[in-house]
């Protein structure tokens, strides 16, 4: 396989609706690599004593992908090796 094959790609995503750890794995699944690694942030039901019910979430979504997209720089700086970096987050409720 050519390596070139394989471009390394970003895959930045704002959206309201459930996100699925499925599509976001198989974005960044490449045949030059051994691992995935994945974060999946939850929302815990507490903060500071405090009952949490829901998180709302909301972005400036041009700066916020901006923002992401240096993100996703600084990595490939820090470590060539890296191939697809999926950022998936999700707005709203």
């Amino acid at each position: 396989m050519d390596e070139g094959e394989d471009v390394p790609k970003d895959f930045i995503k704002l959206k309201c609706e459930k996100l699925s750890v499925d599509e976001v794995s198989e974005l960044v699944i490449s045949p030059y690599c051994g691992a995935v690694s994945l974060f999946i942030g939850t929302t815990r039901n507490n903060f500071e004593g405090k009952k949490v019910i829901h998180l709302e979430y909301e972005a400036y979504t041009s700066m916020a992908e901006t923002e992401i997209k240096k993100v996703c720089r600084d990595v490939r700086q820090k470590w060539p090796s890296v191939k697809h970096i999926a950022v998936h987050h999700r707005l709203g409720v």
